[in-house]
């Protein structure tokens, strides 16, 4: 039996994927939770709510921290994508390279922003233009790296690009898959958020946690769905370039998108046991957060497989060989150790204080 994706390619390759796969669905943890939180404030309050309920209190809390994570965890694999695929990444940000490089002040205005609606918190028109305005930018975010993705894929159209000058890569398929990842990002969200209110964060008590947890589960139910009927077609290129060549992807993705539905089953099973429970139980903890990883995996995965189906495989390897002999990735995993153990130490720290 050969070795599961992406272990089954040539060292360093398989290595280089497996980090990028790792630090990116932290990455993506992180930057959905900003999202989801920010569009759920900014639906509070354009609704005319002042108090700070469960959900809004939670959000407004640590929606600076989640972003300042996000970016922090997003270093690591932008770091990757560029050894991956280097030529296709690079050539996709010199062709939209003034609107590509807005991603930086768009993220400092975000950060700086979620610090006014904490300080802010019960101004409502207040709290509903700035979370409007966070939601909006990481959308921003979210819509250039899904253009520059399908960009540097599509190596017919980057001469046209370049001559006509234009800032954008003119696709609907864009839109779509950016549902597709607003649609999986909002579940994600909310379901951090309830695991944040079952250990108490922000002072929640019981009652609230289970009465918030209960109005969010439609909401994140609909909206995995949603996600789940796009995965197939937005994953496998059916309507986003041209249908992907089935001869070199030869069925390898399909794994990936059966073990996502399983995450998405697994999933539906913790949202669906809670509400017929006085609390969020372990049970509904393990089902939720499993299925949450399971569905994130299988979706990465299958991506990075597509767009290795596009590429020349053999290219890539001899690249990545040269590259590995500058001992850059053994400096990362050095720092990624000392970086995770500062971390985990601040954590206890922070703990043994609240105690």
């Amino acid at each position: 039996m050969s070795m599961p994706f992406p272990f089954d390619l040539a060292w360093p390759t398989s290595g280089y994927l497996a980090l990028y796969l790792v630090t990116l669905l932290m990455h993506a943890l992180f930057m959905s939770y900003v999202l989801g939180g920010a569009l759920a404030v900014a639906f509070v309050r354009l609704h005319g709510v002042r108090e700070n309920g469960p959900v809004t209190r939670t959000f407004i809390d640590w929606l600076p921290f989640a972003l300042s994570a996000a970016i922090t965890a997003g270093v690591a694999p932008l770091l990757f994508v560029q050894i991956l695929f280097q030529r296709e990444f690079y050539t996709a940000n010199l062709l939209s390279f003034h609107r590509w490089m807005a991603i930086l002040p768009v993220l400092i205005g975000a950060f700086y922003l979620l610090y006014l609606l904490k300080a802010r918190p019960h101004a409502r028109r207040l709290s509903a233009a700035v979370a409007s305005a966070v939601a909006l930018s990481v959308i921003f975010v979210a819509w250039s790296w899904i253009e520059n993705h399908m960009l540097s894929l599509d190596s017919s159209a980057w001469v046209k690009q370049y001559e006509s000058g234009a800032l954008a890569y003119r696709d609907p398929a864009v839109f779509l898959r950016l549902a597709f990842w607003l649609a999986l990002a909002l579940p994600t969200a909310f379901w951090l958020l309830a695991l944040q209110l079952r250990f108490g964060a922000s002072g929640a008590k019981p009652e609230e946690a289970h009465f918030a947890t209960r109005r969010l589960a439609p909401v994140a139910l609909g909206f995995l769905l949603v996600a789940a009927a796009l995965a197939p077609f937005v994953l496998r290129g059916t309507w986003s370039l041209s249908p992907v060549d089935e001869t070199r992807l030869a069925g390898a993705d399909v794994p990936y998108l059966v073990l996502a539905a399983v995450g998405v089953l697994l999933t539906l099973g913790g949202w669906l046991s809670s509400q017929h429970l006085p609390r969020l139980s372990g049970l509904c903890v393990v089902l939720g957060s499993l299925g949450l990883a399971l569905t994130w995996w299988g979706v990465l995965c299958a991506r990075e497989l597509v767009r290795l189906a596009r590429l020349d495989l053999d290219t890539l390897t001899q690249r990545h060989t040269e590259l590995a002999t500058s001992s850059g990735l053994v400096v990362f995993l050095v720092f990624a150790v000392l970086a995770l153990a500062v971390i985990a130490w601040i954590f206890d720290r922070v703990a043994r204080s609240l105690r």
